[in-house]
């Protein structure tokens, strides 16, 4: 009887441990909290047809746009933490927890790091090629001679491209109106057409239009120049001191997905960024390969919290 139930046992350990082996048992939902056309969209349509590949099941895009990416990581935060629902984001992730009094959800806690994609490095202020401005100084010589009438567009209170509004306002001395839509993609949209006067973009959204000369590029927000854009000097080098504000993608599982397929996913991430025809469409968007470690992103995603706590507390945002 001992003996049975001994080899009971040790079938049972057998699939346990091996539970995972048959990982991904059905397509995977790649939620992305934004609208179609965004810099999170565009990453995550280029990251989810390679994994479609690496995986051998279809990696299907949920666009779930608003509340500044809450409401795509709500979702994700409540599901089954199976591995066939995840997310990727920006750097939203880690400004909302600043921004927000409260949260549907733990940014840190409800979720699983799985790898930091990519760094944008910056992103790119442009306007419409009608306009009579052409520069930073001539930017902020518009905004001074008219407070508050310039307006720029963001893909929603609190991200990366609304703070980096912020920022420049406080150190250039200015005045401009924001205007937060559903997603970056919405943004430049009103842009093109004449709506609002700037945006500060995500680089896969904006530099296709860049190229296209559907946009005009003022400047970088980045630390240095941007490599696709030598000629556009840094808003520092522009004449704002102090300014530097860049980007990032990454992704998530719900909190208490297995190890083994975190770990899984993020092998097939590093993968996916090392392939030669992904760092070509990166490049060609602005973005540098990361394809970092769970434990690395983890370790990232507590930085970047407090980086944006500081920034929060120099521009006087007021969580709301």
């Amino acid at each position: 009887m001992q003996l049975k139930l001994s080899a009971v046992v040790a079938f049972a350990l057998f699939l346990a441990s091996n539970a995972f082996a048959v990982y991904p048992e059905r397509p995977i939902r790649l939620v992305v909290p934004a609208a179609p056309g965004g810099a999170i969209d565009v990453v995550g349509r280029i990251v989810g047809f390679k994994l479609t590949e690496l995986l051998g099941t279809n990696v299907l895009i949920d666009n779930r746009a608003g509340a500044n990416n809450i409401i795509g990581t709500e979702i994700v935060a409540r599901a089954q933490p199976d591995g066939h629902t995840l997310l990727i984001t920006a750097g939203a992730h880690t400004i909302n927890p600043v921004v927000y009094k409260k949260l549907p959800y733990d940014t840190l806690r409800d979720f699983e790091p799985i790898s930091r994609i990519a760094n944008s490095g910056g992103l790119v202020v442009v306007v419409h090629p009608s306009s009579s401005v052409k520069s930073i100084p001539q930017l902020i010589d518009a905004a001074r001679a008219n407070p508050g009438k310039l307006v720029y567009g963001s893909a929603g209170f609190g991200n990366s491209m609304h703070l980096a509004g912020e920022l420049f306002q406080m150190l250039a001395g200015v005045k401009l109106t924001h205007v937060p839509y559903k997603g970056g993609g919405p943004a430049v949209s009103d842009l093109l057409g004449g709506q609002i006067h700037l945006v500060f973009g995500g680089s896969p959204t904006v530099m296709p239009m860049v190229k296209a000369g559907k946009l005009r590029p003022l400047a970088f927000t980045g630390r240095a120049r941007s490599r696709d854009l030598p000629d556009v000097p840094t808003v520092e080098e522009a004449g704002v001191t102090g300014f530097e504000m860049s980007g990032w993608y990454g992704l998530y599982a719900p909190r208490g997905t297995s190890k083994a397929i975190v770990v899984q996913l993020s092998e097939a991430i590093r993968k996916v960024v090392e392939m030669p025809d992904t760092r070509e469409r990166f490049a060609a968007l602005n973005l540098e390969p990361v394809g970092s470690s769970p434990q690395e992103f983890g370790a990232f995603l507590r930085k970047d919290i407090e980086k944006y706590e500081q920034i929060a507390r120099k521009a006087g945002i007021v969580p709301q």
